[in-house]
């Protein structure tokens, strides 16, 4: 058998706790060699739960004794800019959940510092690795699908509250949540060149913005990214991609439908209008669903990096891009102008 990935956690909060620990151990690629957490029942009870070998209380002391090949990062923001330069300055591979930094500036501080340090850092988008939309993805590449003409998604959900520091709501929303929405957009589309957006704001953590995307390529998008929906958090997610008489759709990451160009022939009869696959729903997120959700993709695919070189599919530099976005959005909404996101040369 094949050496192991020597991986570290730092951060046994809530997330890593129900969606990332719990796939680790269908990932045989993945030596979980130590958790790292200032508070001692957390990082004890992931020890105990998720087989941990052991457990630090600071990054430093972890580090020193372990030598690990990767770092997971998973907290709030400034932990993960703060805690990846500590890593990075040691030329270790990070992977940070999303947001990787709180704005646009450190996140492409952070993707600076793993290029000078010689290694890498990968964002924790998840969704590049779910089951649906990588078929989806492939899709769209087929040659018979055409240039992509239209991006359209939906992302919404209840109320947003106010976290790590940033106000108001709505663009606390946008680099903390939505940020999803934004890289889903540049996965399919491209690299975005201007935005223009509307904001309706109702308070207390309820809004909607109205988007328009320009992307490179020529295509555009559409954006409902909003905050007015099922207010038990019930995250609603569509995404339209179009090609050329032709498109693609993912509904709730559950059900994809592919509409082919073939049903424009002359016959219908012969071609199926709609050709379904399904995955998991958001429900099952917290137990078999992080294989069709992406979490399990996405820890698999670090490793595989470490082991490799090859480059990752969600590069600190994607994450800093959806940042860019969510920051052009915001100023967008307030100047009625349409604003071109600092965008890295990615794609």
């Amino acid at each position: 058998m094949a050496q192991k990935t020597r991986i570290a956690f730092v951060g046994c909060g809530g997330h890593a706790t129900h969606s990332l620990y719990p796939v680790i151990h269908r990932i045989h690629e993945i030596d979980l060699v130590a958790v790292v957490d200032r508070i001692e029942e957390k990082r004890l009870r992931v020890q105990r739960q998720f087989g941990a070998r052991r457990v630090y209380a600071e990054v430093d002391e972890m580090l020193n004794h372990e030598e690990p090949d990767g770092v997971c990062i998973v907290g709030p923001p400034q932990m993960h800019y703060a805690v990846g330069m500590q890593v990075l300055e040691r030329g270790i591979p990070i992977f940070v959940e999303k947001p990787p930094a709180i704005d646009h500036e450190h996140a492409m501080a952070l993707a600076e510092a793993a290029r000078n340090a010689g290694t890498f850092g990968m964002t924790a988008f998840m969704k590049r690795f779910a089951t649906a939309y990588e078929e989806a993805k492939s899709i769209t590449m087929r040659s018979e699908f055409g240039p992509i003409s239209m991006v359209s998604i939906r992302y919404s959900h209840g109320a947003y509250p106010l976290i790590w520091g940033v106000e108001p709501e709505p663009l606390c929303c946008l680099i903390g949540n939505q940020c999803h929405a934004f890289d889903l957009a540049r996965f399919f589309g491209g690299d975005v060149t201007e935005v223009y957006a509307r904001l309706c704001d109702h308070g207390q953590g309820s809004f909607a913005f109205a988007v328009t995307l320009e992307f490179a390529n020529g295509a555009v998008g559409l954006l409902n990214s909003n905050a007015t929906d099922d207010p038990t958090w019930n995250i609603r997610e569509t995404l339209n991609v179009s090609g050329l008489l032709c498109s693609v759709d993912v509904e709730d990451m559950i059900h994809l439908d592919y509409r082919p160009r073939e049903v424009w022939s002359s016959d219908l009869r012969r071609v199926p209008w709609r050709q379904g696959m399904y995955a998991l729903p958001h429900a099952v997120a917290y137990g078999q669903g992080g294989q069709y959700l992406g979490y399990e993709g996405e820890l698999r695919h670090f490793a595989h990096c470490i082991r490799t070189g090859e480059k990752p599919r969600s590069t600190l530099d994607d994450g800093a891009a959806s940042l860019a976005i969510a920051e052009a959005i915001w100023e967008s909404s307030h100047t009625g102008r349409p604003v071109q996101p600092s965008m890295p040369a990615l794609l």
